[in-house]
């Protein structure tokens, strides 16, 4: 970023802690999906908007993240309202109601609402719709004060066996292979919610011990985890600070890490 390129118009003035007149200007700090998808080549998807074309493939993916959003609404409700009734048929008669209005304002299609709920459906009747009762946020926003990236993640909660432990939730039609690109994708992403939470937890002396990826696939009634924990969170961590390094080289942000 070059002196040149500031908008004066972006420049908010207020006041700081002795009460002088300060001057503060907007970074612009990358999301985790926009460091990963810019620093780690992914084929399978370059040879889908190949294959599909352009314009029809934006359709799909669009189709895709409506179908994802109705999914993450309907769950999201229902994690929060059983967390804080342990309500079991009060949680899901709340998302089923609260959800569809949500939804609707947000003027996502009615057959994706509906596609979303169905898979809403396989995570209730699944061994983990009771496993965040001991929540600590939803749609969490995440930020690390030292590699300048953000994210959110949409389950924080404290696991009976893990401690502090992050979830994230995906749509897809399959399984997700072991040693794709979208499993390394993945990974990367708990890498980079781990070295986010550490930060910001840091005062408090705690750690993330455990992030995960919970997959719900529209071809099985079963849901795939993706995790990390341990020695393999640490790893991860280690490859998304040294992506986010790159990323910022690249976009001539590199002044913000020093």
């Amino acid at each position: 970023m070059d002196i040149t390129d500031i908008n004066k118009k972006k420049i908010i003035w207020s006041t700081d802690y002795f009460g002088n007149a300060t001057p503060y200007y907007p970074i612009k700090i990358p999301s985790v999906s926009t460091v990963i998808s810019e620093t780690v080549p992914d084929p399978e998807i370059e040879e889908f908007i190949r294959k599909m074309g352009k314009e029809k493939a934006e359709q799909i993916m669009q189709a895709a993240m409506y179908r994802g959003t109705a999914m993450h609404t309907f769950i999201e409700n229902f994690v929060k309202n059983y967390a804080k009734t342990k309500d079991v048929s009060e949680s899901l008669s709340f998302t089923q109601t609260e959800s569809v209005k949500q939804l609707l304002e947000q003027k996502i299609p009615e057959i994706k609402i509906n596609e979303g709920r169905e898979l809403f459906y396989k995570f209730y009747y699944s061994e983990y719709s009771n496993k965040y009762t001991d929540l600590i946020g939803c749609e969490s926003p995440l930020w690390s004060p030292t590699l300048f990236y953000r994210g959110k993640a949409d389950v924080i909660y404290k696991d009976n066996i893990y401690g502090l432990s992050v979830t994230d939730y995906k749509t897809g039609s399959d399984y997700v292979k072991k040693g794709s690109v979208k499993e390394l994708k993945y990974k990367l992403q708990l890498g980079s919610y781990g070295n986010a939470l550490d930060e910001m937890y840091k005062e408090r002396n705690v750690k993330v011990n455990k992030a995960s990826i919970l997959c719900v696939s529209t071809k099985s009634d079963i849901l795939q985890e993706i995790e990390c924990v341990g020695a393999e969170l640490e790893e991860y961590k280690e490859k998304f600070k040294t992506l986010c390094k790159e990323y910022h080289i690249k976009n001539k942000t590199e002044f913000l890490l020093q």
